[in-house]
């Protein structure tokens, strides 16, 4: 499991449904409200592009690249206002890095008073290069708020208050005659509050929907590649997005796998399930050492024609609308079953606890459990499991302020993805 604190403290594939293979509209809950309000944007197309202030940036197919000639790039986007403004926000990309290309994502939020400094959200680019290496940027603090890795959190006393919009920045980076490319810069902005110990959101499901995705455990893992965190308990995001790359067909080619490094574990293990460490060494983070990183993971996937982005919810029911849609979604979750205290269990886990674990939600029950992947299991054929769906909306709820991959099958803009063969 990918140890990280807690944001609180510091279809393609196979559809398999009982009974019709159609979605349904979620049940009628009256009375039910999300806990705290949550929010998406994304800036993906030519007209979203346009609204934003460029400088030596060009659109090509709906996308943004470097203007001829250009060795560096920036666009601005508008302001984006939350209707309840936020306390939290996470960026999201979708970029491809040729030749030692990278991008800077950057986020600057205000208060009704003050704006703070430009936060640096993440520096990627698929392939790490000799003169760049995929990272976070530690120590940035500012009056209104601090970057923990990945994530803005907003200070309690910031002045004028609780931020009430944001805008983001993409600076784009050639390298000769190398430019990358970029088709989507999202974010998600929430203002979390307390988490129901007592309540659970009603389910909108009406029949079992299991998406039936490809297993892999990062357990068969441990001790490959040391210098990227060293596999087993520390591979669950790259485990987990992998699973869903496997789910839709793409990935890591064979070939890709056999070029990774030689590396006596692995090596030894005959590469079994070698997407999981192909993964691993595309989403780790420098300064973070450790392959967690959220946007890092979906802008991996998103490099192979899917539709990634970090997304929070306030609840289960906006992931069965996705589930229901054919599409799964990783969760970033914790729990522990070896204290007295039973309010942060997770009964029929492989595991007695984690603080902080990445597994894929791939259905659920008629009765609104879900069925999840469970990377930390200690086989393949071990790794589906129903958990309660009370104990585990909680454990999400609270470990990540409910923090999800949202992987969708891409929408066209002539990106081309890199196919599985």
């Amino acid at each position: 499991m990918h140890h990280r604190m807690s944001s609180r403290l510091l279809t393609l594939g196979a559809l398999v449904v009982a009974g019709l293979a159609a979605p349904t509209a979620a049940h009628a809950s009256p009375g039910y409200a999300d806990p705290w309000p949550t929010s998406f944007h994304a800036f993906t197309s030519s007209g979203d592009f346009a609204r934003g202030a460029s400088q030596h940036v060009r659109q090509r197919r709906g996308s943004i690249t470097l203007a001829r000639g250009a060795q560096e790039g920036v666009w601005t986007s508008p302001y984006v206002s939350p209707q309840h403004g936020f306390s939290e926000l996470v960026a999201s990309w979708q970029a491809t890095t040729p030749g030692g290309s990278w991008v800077e994502i950057g986020m600057q939020a205000q208060t009704a008073t003050t704006t703070s400094r430009w936060f640096t959200m993440g520096r990627w680019a698929f392939e790490n290069s000799a003169a760049f290496t995929r990272t976070s940027v530690d120590d940035q603090d500012d009056p209104i708020g601090k970057i923990y890795t990945d994530t803005f959190l907003a200070h309690d006393a910031a002045p004028g208050g609780t931020p009430t919009r944001y805008r983001l920045r993409v600076i784009l980076h050639g390298a000769g005659r190398a430019a990358p490319t970029v088709r989507q810069v999202a974010a998600t902005a929430s203002l979390p509050g307390d988490v129901p110990q007592t309540t659970t959101s009603p389910t909108t499901m009406r029949r079992t929907v299991d998406l039936r995705l490809p297993s892999h455990s990062q357990e068969i893992h441990h001790g490959e590649y040391p210098a990227y965190d060293g596999g087993g308990e520390a591979w669950c995001s790259p485990t987990s997005t992998s699973m869903v790359l496997s789910y839709y067909g793409v990935g890591p080619t064979r070939r890709d796998v056999a070029a990774l490094p030689a590396d006596p574990v692995f090596d030894a293990h005959q590469r079994v399930d070698g997407v999981v460490d192909y993964a691993a060494i595309h989403v780790f983070d420098q300064a973070y050492d450790g392959a967690g990183n959220w946007p890092f993971n979906t802008a991996y996937a998103s490099a192979y024609g899917l539709d990634g982005s970090v997304r929070q919810f306030a609840s289960l029911r906006p992931v069965e609308e996705q589930v229901k849609r054919g599409v799964p979604v990783v969760v970033s979750i914790a729990w522990d079953n070896t204290d007295s205290d039973s309010s942060n269990d997770l009964t029929g886990s492989s595991i007695t606890g984690t603080d902080g674990h990445l597994v894929v939600v791939g259905g659920f029950t008629a009765s609104g459990d879900p069925i999840v992947y469970d990377p930390a299991s200690p086989s393949d054929a071990e790794v589906r499991h129903v958990y309660q769906r009370s104990q585990f909306e909680r454990d999400w709820l609270t470990a990540s302020d409910g923090t999800t991959y949202v992987i969708a099958p891409g929408s066209g803009h002539g990106w081309r993805g890199h196919r599985r063969h």
